[in-house]
């Protein structure tokens, strides 16, 4: 991401390039592709469930596609799709890129279809509608609800002589407790941080920052000021654990070795949440949840409120796109994919369906990460430059954890170039 996110908004918001007029025979079925950007148990489930819908809606054929990248990384592949006018009809897209969907003319508005009573719209979460749209524009349907938490090897603190992690630790128990979980003999670590550039790398850091009392942006978007004391202090923290206690396994793969590490046993804690779930319980690993490590008592996490966001190719095909995103984030259809992934609800009516309780049951200690999402009290700045100011802090991240800078020094660097790109109007 770090290398394509620079030309994103001369691609995604300066082009004004007409969309796609395909709106095909409109005497056959209507095709769709949508990338869904998931892997492992997620993809096999979303198979399944487009199957399903295929099968019931003969006038709709919907095909799926990875679109060759991670969810992670689906910003850039859409943005240079739209660019060579190979975009799909749908995509995973991370709540946080709203704002750069919104202004571009291949992402029409939605908020038409959203009052039919067979969207159920009000039924979603408010903090999954709010990230669906933007200044009244509705760019899709929500994806996901969920929230960061740690996930830890209960066999691996066992072993260390640890005891599983109560609500009230802080950071430095955390610290120390990759300290005791890491043998450069055995290839154990602590814990694991993403740096191959993309949102992964940027999100876990920001609860730390306001937990330190620090922000992203200031109050008028004009300026950055995460490299303020409290962010350089946040970010020290990590930079201290990988460089001197050498207890971060850095993680430079977009397809997240991290995770595959946790699996395998060799990883004690994990920060992440409930989509891992189902590929963590195929690893059969004894896991327990925990909520982040606080600061001076605050546990404040982030929030991922992800889209499937929908592209324009004519009338005909927007139109049966929003029918199968209906279909698909019904309560009924919801379940399943939960069941599948654990991941959260994303509707307040899901809980009322029979076979909620053995979601509750399959997945335990996800309870944990429900009642974590009172600690979800800050989003991401809802600017359509976040996603290349989040790329330029994640370079610094890396530049800090890999021990090439210092903390400060790097979110200096990424704030100037923030600071350059939030001067320049309209972009």
């Amino acid at each position: 991401m770090k290398k394509l996110i620079p030309i994103l908004a001369a691609v995604l918001l300066g082009t004004a390039a007409c969309s796609s007029s395909g709106d095909g025979d409109s005497g056959g079925p209507v095709e769709l592709v949508i990338w869904h950007g998931q892997d492992d148990m997620a993809s096999e489930s979303m198979e399944k469930l487009v199957a399903s819908f295929n099968k019931s809606h003969p006038g709709i054929k919907v095909k799926t596609d990875s679109g060759g990248a991670t969810a992670d990384t689906m910003l850039p592949k859409v943005t240079a799709a739209f660019a060579a006018d190979t975009y799909p009809d749908i995509a995973y897209m991370y709540g946080s890129w709203a704002a750069a969907l919104a202004r571009s003319p291949k992402v029409p508005n939605l908020k038409k279809y959203i009052g039919d009573p067979a969207v159920g719209w009000n039924d979603f979460w408010p903090n999954t509608r709010e990230a669906a749209a933007v200044n009244g524009k509705v760019i899709g349907f929500p994806a996901v609800s969920d929230n960061l938490t740690v996930l830890y090897n209960k066999k691996m603190l066992a072993k260390a002589g640890l005891k599983p992690p109560p609500p009230t630790w802080t950071w430095d128990d955390f610290r120390e407790m990759a300290r005791k979980l890491t043998d450069a003999e055995a290839k154990t670590y602590g814990t694991t941080w993403a740096i191959a550039g993309g949102e992964e790398t940027t999100w876990t850091l920001w609860p730390l920052v306001w937990q330190h009392g620090g922000d992203i942006l200031s109050a008028d978007g004009k300026k950055a000021v995460f490299n303020s004391p409290q962010g350089a202090k946040a970010l020290s923290l990590v930079q201290q654990m990988a460089v001197q206690d050498k207890s971060v396994y850095l993680d430079t793969s977009p397809a997240e070795k991290g995770q595959k590490l946790f699996e395998s046993g060799r990883l004690g804690m994990f920060l992440a949440g409930p989509w891992v779930l189902p590929d963590v319980k195929a690893a059969k690993i004894d896991y327990g949840f925990a909520p982040l490590p606080g600061t001076n008592g605050d546990h404040q996490t982030v929030s991922g409120m992800d889209n499937w966001a929908v592209f324009d190719h004519g009338n005909r095909r927007v139109k049966a796109a929003v029918e199968f995103l209906t279909w698909l984030t019904r309560p009924e259809q919801q379940l399943v994919w939960m069941m599948d992934t654990g991941s959260l609800p994303t509707r307040a009516s899901i809980a009322k369906l029979p076979g909620y309780q053995d979601y509750l049951k399959k997945y335990p200690g996800i309870g944990v990460v429900a009642d974590n999402i009172v600690n979800a009290k800050k989003i991401r700045p809802a600017t359509s430059k976040y996603p290349r100011i989040s790329a330029f802090v994640a370079d610094a991240i890396a530049s800090a954890l890999l021990g090439r800078s210092d903390a400060q020094s790097a979110l200096n660097d990424a704030a100037r170039k923030s600071d350059a790109l939030l001067a320049v109007p309209g972009q």
